[in-house]
């Protein structure tokens, strides 16, 4: 029995230990997953804010360049945000139910290019933080 002993104590410190550490990688992944979406928001609320700058710039009379941001016809943050949705009441109507990749393609057809290396992962995560969508 006094073999036993020790291995059975290693095995309760293995467990202990297998505890902890998946602990740990479940809150490294929620800390994670509240700091892309941290990001996400501040990155909507920049491209925001920069289009509103270039407006002000723009009526001012500040502006002689077009910025380096409206010569690229991708759209991300909020503004693709509304343009989706104005997209699928127009297509789908109010209320009705859609896959995110057959939404995705209605916008690829209407001529809508998303910004971001993964462009349908741009579009998912803005989509899911819009309040028209469940």
């Amino acid at each position: 029995m006094e073999a036993s002993a020790p291995r059975n104590v290693l095995d309760q410190s293995l467990i202990a230990e297998a505890k902890d550490l998946a602990a740990r990688i479940e809150a490294q992944a929620t800390q994670a997953e509240r700091l892309r979406a941290l990001a996400d928001r501040i990155d909507a609320q920049t491209s925001r804010d920069r289009s509103l700058l270039g407006e002000l710039e723009g009526s001012l009379g500040l502006s002689l360049q077009l910025c380096i941001d409206q010569l690229d016809e991708r759209i991300r943050g909020q503004h693709l945000e509304e343009v989706a949705i104005k997209l699928l009441e127009d297509e789908v109507g109010r209320g009705q139910e859609i896959h995110y990749r057959v939404w995705f393609e209605l916008l690829l057809r209407r001529g809508v290019k998303v910004a971001g290396k993964k462009p349908i992962d741009t579009f998912l995560a803005q989509i899911n933080r819009a309040e028209e969508v469940e």
